[in-house]
C-alpha cells in the first residue's frame, strides 16, 4: 500500500510540474530577405508567443557575427503574451550571400534563429566595365 501511495504522489507531482512550463513558439525561426545594397542596415524581427503556462525568460541572446546587434526582452514573458527578437545586420564589408544566426538561452532551453540575405557589393561594376580591357599593342623596337 505504501508503494502505491508513493507512486501516486510521484505521478501527481510529475503531472503538476509538466503542466507549468513556458513554451516559446516562433512564427518562423528562419527568415529570407531580398537583396540589399552593401552598406545598409537590415532590420530583422522574429515574432513569438509564450504558448506555455509559465513565464518565459530569455537569459541571453548572442549573434553568430559581430556585424549583428540584438535586442531581446529582458523581463519575463507571461503565458499567452507575444514579443519579438530584433536583429540589426550591418552589411558593410559583407558582400554576396550572408546567413547569420542568433542563439537564445532561455528557461525552455536553447533556441536558434537564422536569417539569409544577398548583399549587392557597393563597388559592383557595370557589365561593360567588367570585361577585360584589351589594348592593341602596335609594337615597337627595343
Amino acid at each position: 500500500m505504501k508503494n502505491i501511495l508513493t507512486a501516486f504522489l510521484l505521478l501527481a507531482t510529475t503531472i503538476t510540474f509538466a503542466q507549468n512550463v513556458p513554451q516559446a513558439t516562433f512564427e518562423k525561426k528562419g527568415l529570407k530577405f531580398d537583396e540589399i545594397q552593401e552598406g545598409t542596415t537590415l532590420r530583422v524581427v522574429w515574432y513569438f508567443s509564450n504558448t506555455g503556462n509559465a513565464p518565459l525568460v530569455i537569459h541571453s541572446a548572442k549573434p553568430t557575427c559581430g556585424c549583428t546587434d540584438i535586442i531581446y526582452p529582458k523581463s519575463a514573458i507571461a503565458p499567452g503574451a507575444k514579443d519579438s527578437i530584433v536583429a540589426s545586420f550591418n552589411s558593410t564589408g559583407r558582400p554576396h550571400y550572408n546567413a547569420k544566426g542568433v542563439n537564445l538561452s532561455s528557461n525552455t532551453g536553447d533556441i536558434s534563429l537564422v536569417f539569409e540575405v544577398m548583399v549587392r557589393p557597393s563597388d559592383a561594376l557595370k557589365p561593360e566595365e567588367a570585361a577585360p580591357r584589351i589594348d592593341k599593342h602596335k609594337g615597337h623596337n627595343h
